[in-house]
């Protein structure tokens, strides 16, 4: 079963045609959920289908558009107040994912919001990187000591930076996949063909680039609570990157040594929204993709969208326990499994002897009555 929200995206014509007040009550709750509302505001006003829809529904989608316009506002903002402190900065600093798609105009852009600002570095140059974030005013907060030495040992990033007073989130980078990993993601391609943003110390992918780190970031990861918004992300990044060409996807995929992602990302969006893939990039991507994962990725997938069968919650899990592997293989996810369980284990020891202690100090006293 798909869900309604994503039934929208593929054939919005069809769905507002047959849409019952019980499907748009889902859909909405679907849209925000996944953060698609402001998504959706476009989708239909440049398919010319916006006045078909309910009042109601109006309502949410245009809220969803003021939300994502307001951000886009506070993101130039918060860059503006980033170029000094990167101006004479002499290594590429790269913005990744909602940042990149927003400063370059994309049109997927349009309406989409997103939670942090994403910059990579190289990583001889994190140090330097770090410093300068934290002289305009982003610092860690607080966070475990384990938690900490995941991050810097075997994590593609810092702990997340937050800027004392604006509250603003960034991530900063020397890869875009864990160092545990065993799938030897190459970096040096995309810090070397990214684009200059003009007048600016930043710079963005090449949209080839963009497409190829979204299937990354997507047939990778561990988390599923925002599937359809990350499908549709890479089915318009799909787009976008297609007015370079073809073989330049399959390029940049080779460069970041990224095939078997791609190929994944192509056979599940031609599942979805019945894209058009020679079969000359199919065959260069195929040799190094796994044929039992691919199918299994619509399986996984299928059962990840429909609630109501009895594989959902194992989908859930297996999902979960797939990214994790690939992120670190299976002898360190050992290991950080257990670790993680025993800091979790003395953590709630160390918990409840505090609110022993709190307990004994606000316990009234004996009032002495014989």
């Amino acid at each position: 079963m798909i869900p309604v929200c994503l039934q929208l995206l593929q054939n919005p014509a069809q769905f507002i045609q047959e849409a019952s007040a019980e499907c748009w009550t889902d859909f909405i709750h679907q849209a925000r959920e996944q953060a698609l509302l402001g998504s959706c505001y476009f989708l239909l006003q440049d398919a010319g289908l916006y006045q078909s829809i309910p009042d109601k529904v109006k309502t949410h989608l245009y809220s969803g558009y003021i939300y994502a316009q307001k951000q886009k506002v506070s993101l130039i903002k918060e860059m503006l107040k980033l170029e000094p402190f990167f101006k004479d900065a002499p290594y590429p600093c790269v913005l990744l994912k909602g940042c990149a798609y927003r400063l370059t105009e994309l049109g997927m852009s349009r309406g989409r919001v997103f939670s942090d600002i994403d910059i990579l570095v190289p990583q001889e140059q994190f140090p330097d990187a770090l410093l300068r974030l934290n002289e305009a005013g982003f610092i860690e907060f607080g966070m475990s000591d384990y938690d900490r030495r995941y991050y810097l040992r075997w994590s593609h990033q810092h702990p997340p930076l937050v800027h004392y007073l604006r509250g603003v989130s960034i991530d900063l980078h020397h890869h875009i996949y864990p160092v545990s990993s065993n799938e030897n993601i190459l970096i040096e391609p995309l810090l070397r063909q990214s684009i200059p943003l003009a007048g600016s110390s930043f710079a963005v992918p090449t949209k080839a680039l963009m497409f190829v780190h979204a299937c990354v970031h997507l047939f990778y990861q561990d988390e599923t609570h925002k599937l359809v918004k990350d499908l549709w992300d890479l089915y318009q990044l799909f787009q976008d990157a297609m007015s370079e060409g073809e073989l330049q996807i399959v390029q940049a995929a080779t460069d970041l040594n990224a095939q078997a992602a791609v190929y994944y990302a192509f056979d599940v969006l031609a599942w979805l929204f019945k894209i058009d893939v020679s079969a000359q990039a199919i065959a260069q991507l195929k040799p190094f993709a796994n044929h039992s994962q691919r199918r299994s990725m619509r399986w996984l997938l299928a059962q990840l969208f429909d609630p109501t069968s009895s594989w959902h919650r194992l989908a859930h899990v297996w999902w979960m326990i797939r990214g994790h592997l690939l992120k670190m293989g299976p002898m360190t996810l050992l290991y950080h499994s257990i670790a993680k369980s025993a800091e979790q284990f003395r953590e709630r020891r160390i918990h409840s002897a505090q609110q022993r202690e709190q307990d004994a100090l606000t316990k009234p006293k004996d009032a002495g009555i014989q």
